[in-house]
C-alpha cells in the first residue's frame, strides 16, 4: 500500500469521524451478549481503538517483501517507486 492509499484511508476515517452515525432503517443497534451500553462518548474525549485483522496471504507477503529487499531481484527497491 502506497503513501497515497494511506492518506486516503486516513482522510476517510477523519471524514467519517466527523459525521454522525445513522444506521440504515433495517439495521438494529444491538450489543453483543455481555456488553453494556454506557451511552455516547463525550465528543471532546479522545478515544484509542485497536483493531485485529485476520492475516491472509502471509506467504505471498513474505515473497513480496523478500523480492523488494533482495539486491539481486528485479523488484529490488520497488516499494520506493510507489
Amino acid at each position: 500500500m502506497g503513501p497515497r492509499s494511506c492518506l486516503l484511508g486516513l482522510f476517510a476515517l477523519f471524514v467519517t469521524g466527523k459525521c454522525s452515525y445513522s444506521p440504515e432503517p433495517d439495521q438494529q443497534r444491538r450489543l453483543p451478549p455481555g456488553w453494556v451500553s454506557l451511552g455516547r462518548a463525550d465528543p471532546e474525549e479522545e478515544l484509542s481503538l485497536t483493531f485485529a485483522l485476520r492475516q491472509q496471504n502471509v506467504k505471498r507477503l513474505s515473497e513480496l517483501v523478500q523480492a523488494v529487499s533482495d539486491p539481486g531481484s528485479p523488484h529490488y527497491g520497488a516499494w520506493r517507486d510507489q
